[in-house]
């Protein structure tokens, strides 16, 4: 069983507190929070106060009102909203593959965002899903919510659904309405419309991040000889002889795929980054994502 802390140190989350998950996109939070909103114009605007939770940030305690009431509250401004971000977990049988298995590797960094966006006052909410979304946990926030959102994700790694369809992003609607940032892990193993599925998350208005995991043995297979290879999700077999020339043809294939995706991201506007599920979840994953503009 995956553990929900997710084996993290605290010299690490100290690190990545400094960070945050940006927004290209106005958003219209349902309340208070640290990002700018156009709305409002420039200013910082007092606006009310509301009392402190744990995991609140004490720079925002109204210390005043504590020496009068002897009760801590924070300072909301009017220029300021909430975020509300939804992780969109890909679980289906295929992610349970490799090693580390893609979806240890997504539920690790989903964790890690998830972290980020609640140290930073924004809203997480978790989407689990393969052939359909299975399990939605509603918005949580505050320092407080980590527990309980890094447990949602860690049942996920350890219960694979039967496929992936990204035709039930489509659903996305009946669970929650608004705008916000979506960020979508797959490995994109599917015959489903996964152009179709991301789209809908933008028409509902919603800023898309979408991470790629593939494992290393999937982006150059090692093995050689005959083989007969079971589809992880529709259990359906074939026997192959893996020579050099499958090898490449396969690599050229999946080099195409790849392309395909971040060529609709683009065009689309969503922020795309693939990385491999052994990749150092500490460094260059952080960097990646600085790079295409999701973390700053």
């Amino acid at each position: 069983m995956t553990d929900a802390s997710f084996g993290f140190d605290s010299a690490f989350l100290q690190r990545i507190e400094r960070l945050s998950i940006l927004n290209r996109q106005a958003l219209r939070g349902p309340s208070a929070g640290p990002r700018s909103s156009p709305r409002h114009g420039a200013s910082v605007e007092f606006a009310d106060f509301r009392n402190y939770v744990t995991g609140d940030d004490f720079r925002r305690v109204d210390w005043k009102a504590y020496a009068r009431l002897d009760r801590l509250f924070l300072r909301l401004y009017r220029a300021e909203e909430l975020a509300v971000v939804t992780i969109f977990l890909d679980h289906s049988a295929s992610m349970n593959f490799g090693d580390p298995t893609k979806a240890l590797t997504a539920g690790r960094l989903a964790a890690v965002l998830s972290y980020i966006a609640l140290k930073n006052y924004d809203t997480v909410a978790v989407a689990g899903w393969g052939d359909r979304i299975d399990q939605f946990l509603p918005g949580q926030s505050g320092g407080g919510a980590i527990p309980v959102v890094w447990q949602t994700l860690a049942g996920l790694v350890d219960t694979p659904a039967p496929a992936t369809d990204f035709s039930c992003l489509r659903t996305y609607g009946q669970y929650r309405r608004g705008a916000g940032i979506a960020i979508v892990f797959s490995d994109f193993m599917t015959d489903s419309d996964w152009r179709t599925g991301l789209r809908s998350l933008r028409a509902a208005g919603q800023e898309v991040t979408v991470i790629q995991i593939l494992s290393p043995e999937e982006v150059s297979p090692s093995l050689r000889g005959d083989w007969k290879l079971v589809d992880a999700e529709s259990g359906r077999s074939t026997e192959v002889t893996l020579s050099p020339h499958l090898l490449r043809t396969y690599r050229e294939a999946l080099e195409r795929h790849t392309i395909a995706i971040t060529e609709f991201c683009r065009r689309e506007g969503i922020a795309f980054v693939r990385l491999e599920s052994d990749v150092d979840l500490a460094g260059t994953v952080i960097t990646d994502l600085q790079a295409v503009g999701v973390l700053g």
